[in-house]
């Protein structure tokens, strides 16, 4: 999925609009849920395992080519600030200091993120002054108002309960004239969903908004020019695509993992296509 949302500038020819006033919390028992995703999904393993049929330094669907989308879309440029939050293990913000004169805070909760994208960025000491790694639960973080001129996110606000303090937390942190972009996955809108896909999202603990409700709740957090798009079918072709890899490369892979990785893999993936294709989860 994609959002985009400006915030309110002093200027006559962009629309106007109020922050609201931030509240406090949203994610409950940080040390359980950390410890949640470090041992689930974000195990170090499994993240070895995304970045592998991910490409190196990424953890969401599409890896560099969506990244280089994302990044046109969202409209970086020299001198922005940027806050990434759920930077995994890096690679949206290595590739923004390469090829940007950029300032990023990255943030992410997951200890194995956070270690990996660290391994990731010794190797790159050219970029030292230009990124910032934060392991922080965003919902509890601190930043002065105006810190940042843009809010940066792929596939992480799925975590995140309540949404409707996190984003009056981003109003907060925006300078006037900021942006917001982010992709996340959503449900379908519909009114029954398949058992395997709520059991599936129960097991991951996904917190899931369709898209014309993210669309209303950036609306009503006080952002302008919101665009809230299905991005599935080029999702779901990504996936395609990746699946394809692994099943093509599957020698290659299992010199680095087990069998067992490799159909965890597979029907993983092959899970979520049927899902984007039966329109249970789309992607904003």
């Amino acid at each position: 999925s994609r959002q985009v949302a400006l915030k309110h500038k002093q200027n006559p020819c962009q629309l106007c609009f109020l922050a609201r006033k931030m509240r406090r919390g949203a994610v409950k028992d940080f040390n359980n849920f950390q410890e949640f995703l470090d041992q689930q999904q974000y195990s170090r393993d499994g993240v070895r395992r995304y970045e592998w049929i991910f490409g190196n330094t990424f953890v969401s669907t599409g890896g560099l080519s969506t990244t280089e989308w994302g990044v046109t879309k969202a409209g970086v440029k020299d001198g922005d600030r940027i806050l990434d939050v759920g930077c995994g293990v890096g690679g949206h913000d290595f590739y923004m200091a390469e090829k940007y004169d950029v300032r990023i805070m990255a943030v992410d909760l997951s200890v194995n993120m956070m270690s990996i994208a660290l391994e990731h960025f010794a190797q790159r000491p050219h970029l030292a002054d230009k990124i910032q790694f934060k392991m922080s639960d965003v919902t509890k973080a601190e930043f002065p108002e105006g810190s940042f001129d843009l809010i940066y996110s792929r596939d992480a606000l799925l975590h995140i309960a309540d949404k409707d303090t996190l984003f009056a937390l981003f109003h907060k942190w925006l300078a006037p004239g900021g942006r917001i972009f982010f992709t996340d996955y959503c449900r379908g809108d519909k009114a029954d969903y398949s058992e395997e896909f709520k059991n599936y999202v129960a097991q991951r603990k996904y917190n899931l908004l369709t898209v014309p409700e993210y669309g209303q709740l950036l609306k009503r957090s006080g952002f302008v020019n919101v665009q809230a798009e299905d991005i599935s079918d080029d999702t779901v072709k990504a996936l395609q695509r990746e699946l394809e890899r692994l099943e093509s490369r599957k020698e290659e892979f299992l010199k680095e993992f087990s069998a067992d990785d490799y159909a965890y893999l597979k029907q993983g993936w092959e899970a979520k296509i049927k899902r984007g294709t039966d329109g249970d989860q789309v992607w904003c």
